[in-house]
């Protein structure tokens, strides 16, 4: 499988779980999230790394609008990628047949993508992960998201 068919594969096999096909990669707007998934080629093996970032309404004074940097060349105000324990999934250059590597990518999808995406569509959320050691929040990100927290609460 080459890295045009697994993103063609796993912009279908994601539709289902809201993410939608943007500038070469798959977001999930929220209102209080923009969600971007990115596919990034090694420069030294067959391995493809998911990077998954989230773009966090109100984080530093930014009111966020998709556009192709944040897509392609940011790395949001979290950053992680997919777990190792897929790593397989995404080793272009192994031997996995390709009906194997989509029962996997379907796995990771139900497994974690799935999960991950829902959780991470709200600060309460995002919080609670990185609380759960899911997650690693910069001091910075994490005081904000505490900041955007307790404004939160006022309102309510």
């Amino acid at each position: 499988m080459n890295l045009k068919v697994l993103k063609r594969t796993f912009a279908e096999i994601t539709k289902s779980i809201g993410l939608e096909t943007k500038f070469g990669g798959f977001v999930k707007e929220t209102e209080e999230v923009f969600i971007v998934l990115s596919f990034q080629k090694s420069n030294y093996s067959s391995q493809v790394y998911l990077n998954i970032k989230l773009y966090i309404q109100g984080v530093f004074g930014k009111n966020y609008q998709l556009s192709r940097e944040m897509v392609v060349n940011d790395v949001g105000d979290v950053f992680r990628r997919a777990p190792k324990d897929y790593d397989q999934i995404f080793d272009l250059g192994s031997d996995l047949p390709d009906d194997e590597r989509i029962e996997y990518l379907k796995k990771f999808i139900d497994e974690f993508l799935s999960g991950f995406i829902q959780q991470t569509s709200t600060v309460k959320g995002i919080m609670l992960l990185a609380e759960q050691g899911e997650l690693f929040l910069f001091p910075a990100v994490k005081s904000e998201l505490e900041k955007i927290s307790e404004r939160n609460r006022l309102y309510l």
